[in-house]
């Protein structure tokens, strides 16, 4: 059964939503990402923290330059809608 979610969850518009931003945020320069962040609310928002954690975590630098608060806590995973709509605004760490 627990496979069959899984499989709904994939197919889902919230899933393909979260597939599309980070393939954006893939394709984008830092500053774009942040801009994006900037003027997005409630599951978009979330939605880009995810993507640039997981560009994070697969070594993306600049990124990691941009969004210092964003390090994925080892252990600790998420889904898109798995953070709070109200996720603090990050300080820009600027260099």
């Amino acid at each position: 059964m627990r496979q069959g979610v899984d499989q709904g969850y994939l197919e889902s518009d919230d899933y393909k939503a979260y597939k599309e931003i980070e393939e954006q945020i893939g394709l984008c320069t830092p500053e774009q990402a942040w801009a994006m962040y900037y003027v997005s609310t409630g599951m978009v928002r979330e939605n880009i923290t995810l993507a640039v954690m997981e560009h994070i975590g697969r070594g993306n630098r600049a990124l990691l330059l941009e969004f210092p608060d964003l390090v994925r806590v080892e252990g600790r995973d998420y889904e898109p809608g798995a953070l709070a709509s109200s996720w603090p605004l990050l300080r820009r760490h600027r260099r």
